[in-house]
C-alpha cells in the first residue's frame, strides 16, 4: 500500500494577523480527526500560514484505505423470519441499510437471546476519492472572530475572500470544490516580488517552490529569521523584547526584511509611552542602548514584507508617522503636567467608576481605608505610603494621556506613577502606583514592593466586592468586568509571595463601605456568593499547581484555626496556607498508613453524620469504660499536645505524621467498641470522642474528601 504527501492550501486576501494562530489550531485538529475517521494513516502533519494563505501538509499519507470488517447486530432471530422461513420486513430493512443480502446473515446467542448478525467487509477506497469531502468540510467549517460573504447568492463565509485552492496528493490534483473554486496545482508567490501563478508540481515540493517565489511559507522559519535580523540590525543597540509583537509581525509578512529607522527627540517621555507608540501604530520595535541601562536610542526597527528595494522611502514614511504620534504623546504629557496632583484628585469626583458605586474619588477613599487595614495585617510600616498611593493611583484615568490617547489606555497606573514622580512624590509612593495593577494575567509579574503589593490587593478586593454588590457577577465563561482576573491576582500574590491573609475578613472590610451606603443590600446573600467565589479561585490556584482534585477538596474543606483563634474557618480562607496543607497531603499519599487512616476517617464521618441527637459540648471521661476508648483518648491527647505548637507554626509536614500514628488507636476503637449502644449517655459520649478526633484532623484536612482505591471521584 503506497503513501504520498498531501497538500491543501487555501489562498486568500490578506488575513488579520491575530486571526491566524487560532485557525491553524483548528486546521490541525480537524485534519487529524478527519484523517483518523477516514482510516488514512500518515507519518506527520504540519500547518503553514502567511497573510495570504493557510495550508496543511500531511507527510506519507496512505493512498488507499485499509480493508475493514465490522460485525453489525440486527433484529432478534424470532422476528427475522416468518413461520415459512422467509425474511421478514425487519430483516430486509436491516440488510438494506447495511448493503448486504439477507442470505449473508447468521445467528448468534447473546445475553438477551438469539439475534442475527452480519459481517460487513469494506475493502476501502482510494484516498483521492474520500479526501475531497474532508477538505471541503474543513475549509467551510473554519471559525473566525468576524467572517464575510463576497459571492452574490452564496451564504458561505470566510475571514477574507478565498481566491485559489491547491490540493495535491503526491503529484495528483485532489478534486476539491468549495466557494465556487476548483482546486488545482497553481498557487501564488509574493504579491510584489513574484510574477504570475506558481505551479506546485508535487506536495513534497511545496515549501521550496514557494521559497523560490519569495514566500517563506513556514511561520516558524519566518519567526527565527525576524528574531535573528532584529538582533543584527539593532547593533550596537538591542531590540526591546516583545514576544507578542514578533508573533504579530510573523503573520504580517511573507518575506521578512528588517530595517532600522531614526526617531526624533522624544524628550522626557517615559520609555513605556515610546514603546507603546511604536508598537500600536506601526508594529515597530524600540531599540535600547543595552540590556542593563534601559535607555532607549532614537531608533526603531520595523519588519517589511519584501526586500531592500525602495527602502529609504519606506524608512522615511514610517519615521514620519511615528514622529506625528510621538508629537501627540508630547502634547498629552505636557498638558497633564500643568495640573497639580490635587487638581487631578479633585477631578476624580467627576468620573463614575461603576454605575451605582460612586465616583473614582469614592474609590480612592475606599482604597485608602482598605489599604490601611491590609497594611496593619501585612506590613504596618507601609501604612503611610499605601494611603498616599491609594489616593493618587487612579488620577491618570482623568489625564489626557490615558483619556485622549487611546493607544496608551493600557498604561493605566504606569502613567500615573510618572506624573506622581514628576510632582515630587517619594519613590515608594510612585513605585506603588506603577505596580498596583499587577498581576493582570497568569504570566504577568507580581508587585515588587510591600506597598505596591498591599495596594494591588486592596484594588482587586475592592473591584471584586463592587462587582458582587452591583450584580456584575461572572457567570459561565462570561466575565466582562474582569472579576475572575482580579480574584486570581489576589490569590496569586498571596500564594507566590507566601503572605497570609484571611480572605473572609478582608472581604468584609472591602464590602463594608457599600453596605454602609446602602443598608438595604442583601448582605448575607452577597457574602455567601463572595465566599463561593473565593473558594473557586483558591481551588483553581491549587489545581494549576498540580494538586489532585480530591486533595484540593480535603484542604479546602478543612476547618482551620488561624492566628491562634479557636474560631474554625473554611480551609480556603488563607490561600497560601491552603496550598501548603494540600502539598503536604500530596506528599503523604503514598505512606502505607495513609489509606487505612482515610478509610477509618470516613467511617468516623459517616457515624457522626448519622447521629440525630445533639452531642454534649464536652467529653465525660468517667463514661469511658472500655479500654479501647481510653486508648483512643490517650492517643488523641498525645496528638494534641505534640501538635499544639506545630499548628501555630504551620508545620504541617510535622503534624501529619503525628496524626498518622493514631491509626492503630482508631482501628482498635472500632474493633472493640460498639458506638451506637442503647445507653444514650454512653452513646453520645462515644460520639463526642469521635467528634473530637475528627476536629483535630479537620484543622488541616477533611480526609473524607480523599478518594482511595476502589472509590470513584
Amino acid at each position: 500500500m503506497g503513501a504520498a504527501d498531501l497538500l491543501f492550501e487555501i489562498g486568500v486576501e490578506e488575513l488579520p494577523a491575530l486571526y491566524i494562530p487560532p485557525v491553524l489550531e483548528q486546521i490541525e485538529r480537524v485534519a487529524r480527526a478527519g484523517l483518523e475517521d477516514l482510516r488514512l494513516p500518515f507519518d506527520g502533519l504540519e500547518t503553514y500560514a502567511t497573510p495570504r494563505r493557510l495550508a496543511v501538509l500531511v507527510r506519507s499519507l496512505t493512498e488507499h484505505q485499509p480493508s475493514h470488517e465490522e460485525v453489525a447486530q440486527g433484529p432478534a432471530a424470532r422476528i427475522a423470519w416468518d413461520s415459512a422461513g422467509a425474511p421478514t420486513a425487519a430483516l430486509i430493512g436491516f440488510c438494506r441499510g447495511k448493503g448486504v443480502d439477507p442470505s449473508s446473515v447468521h445467528r448468534v446467542q447473546t445475553p438477551k437471546g438469539e439475534y442475527v448478525v452480519v459481517t460487513i467487509r469494506d475493502p476501502g477506497k482510494p484516498a483521492i476519492d474520500v479526501l475531497p469531502a474532508l477538505l471541503g468540510t474543513l475549509t467551510a467549517g473554519l471559525q473566525f472572530p468576524k467572517a464575510m460573504r463576497w459571492r452574490v447568492g452564496d451564504e458561505a463565509r470566510f475571514a477574507r475572500p478565498v481566491r485559489w485552492l491547491v490540493a495535491l496528493l503526491g503529484s495528483r490534483v485532489v478534486p476539491v470544490e468549495v466557494f465556487g473554486l476548483k482546486a488545482g496545482r497553481l498557487s501564488r508567490g509574493h504579491r510584489f516580488l513574484s510574477a504570475g501563478p506558481v505551479e506546485i508540481k508535487s506536495a513534497a515540493q511545496y515549501v521550496e517552490t514557494l521559497r523560490k517565489a519569495r514566500v517563506m511559507v513556514d511561520q516558524r522559519e519566518r519567526k527565527a529569521a525576524i528574531e535573528s535580523d532584529l538582533m543584527k540590525v539593532a547593533l550596537p543597540g538591542v531590540p526591546e523584547p516583545d514576544e507578542d509583537l514578533v508573533g504579530i509581525n510573523v503573520f504580517l509578512v511573507e518575506w521578512p526584511y528588517v530595517f532600522k529607522g531614526v526617531l526624533p527627540d522624544f524628550g522626557a517621555l517615559p520609555n513605556e509611552v515610546i514603546i507603546k507608540a511604536l508598537r500600536e501604530h506601526q508594529r515597530c520595535f524600540a531599540v535600547a542602548m543595552d540590556v542593563v541601562s534601559g535607555s532607549l536610542k532614537h531608533e526603531f526597527l520595523a519588519v517589511r514584507n519584501g526586500d531592500a528595494h525602495g527602502i529609504e522611502h519606506v524608512r522615511k514614511g514610517n519615521a514620519s508617522v511615528l514622529a506625528a504620534r510621538l508629537a501627540d504623546a508630547h502634547f498629552y504629557w505636557n498638558t497633564d503636567l500643568k495640573r497639580t496632583l490635587d487638581q487631578q484628585v479633585e477631578a476624580l469626583r467627576g468620573v463614575v467608576w461603576l454605575e451605582g458605586l460612586g465616583t473614582l474619588r469614592d474609590k480612592a477613599e475606599r482604597l485608602q481605608s482598605l489599604g490601611a487595614c491590609l497594611a496593619a495585617r501585612l506590613c504596618p510600616d507601609e501604612a503611610e505610603t499605601v494611603s498616599r498611593a491609594a489616593l493618587l493611583c487612579k488620577t491618570d484615568l482623568v489625564s489626557e494621556m490615558i483619556g485622549s490617547g487611546k493607544e496608551y489606555a493600557s498604561l493605566e497606573g504606569i502613567i500615573g506613577a510618572y506624573y506622581a514622580k514628576e510632582a515630587g512624590e517619594s519613590e515608594s509612593v510612585w513605585r506603588a502606583i506603577y505596580e498596583h495593577y499587577r498581576p493582570q494575567g497568569r504570566d504577568d509579574n507580581l508587585p515588587d514592593t510591600h506597598a505596591a503589593t498591599i495596594l494591588s490587593i486592596a484594588d482587586k478586593l475592592d473591584h471584586v466586592a463592587g462587582a458582587f454588590v452591583s450584580g456584575r457577577v461572572p457567570s459561565g465563561s462570561e466575565d466582562p468586568y474582569g472579576v475572575r482576573r482580579a480574584g486570581n491576582g489576589v490569590v496569586r500574590i498571596l500564594v507566590e509571595q507566601s503572605r497570609h491573609l484571611d480572605l473572609r475578613d478582608a472581604t468584609l472590610e472591602a464590602t463594608r463601605p457599600f453596605f454602609v451606603a446602602d443598608p438595604d443590600l442583601p448582605q448575607a446573600e452577597i457574602m455567601k456568593k463572595l465566599g463561593e467565589f473565593w473558594r473557586s479561585r483558591v481551588e483553581a490556584a491549587l489545581e494549576e499547581r498540580g494538586i489532585p482534585y480530591d486533595l484540593c477538596d480535603a484542604a479546602l474543606e478543612a476547618q482551620v484555626q488561624l492566628d491562634g483563634s479557636n474560631r474554625p474557618r473554611p480551609g480556603w480562607i488563607d490561600p497560601g496556607d491552603c496550598l501548603k496543607r494540600a502539598r503536604v497531603l500530596t506528599e503523604f499519599r503514598d505512606d502505607r498508613r495513609f489509606r487505612p487512616l482515610v478509610i477509618l476517617f470516613k467511617r468516623v464521618g459517616n457515624i457522626l453524620k448519622a447521629a440525630t441527637e445533639p452531642l454534649p459540648t464536652s467529653l465525660d471521661r468517667d463514661r469511658l469504660g472500655e479500654a479501647a476508648e481510653r486508648t483512643l483518648l490517650d492517643a488523641l491527647e498525645q496528638a494534641r499536645d505534640r501538635t499544639a505548637a506545630l499548628w501555630q507554626r504551620r508545620a504541617y509536614g510535622e503534624i501529619l505524621p503525628v496524626l498518622l500514628e493514631m491509626e492503630q488507636a482508631i482501628h482498635g476503637f472500632f474493633d472493640r467498641v460498639l458506638v451506637n449502644v442503647d445507653d444514650t449517655p454512653i452513646r453520645l459520649n462515644r460520639l463526642r470522642l469521635l467528634a473530637e478526633v475528627r476536629e483535630l484532623f479537620s484543622r488541616g484536612w477533611d480526609l473524607s474528601k480523599v478518594v482511595v482505591e476502589g472509590e470513584r471521584g
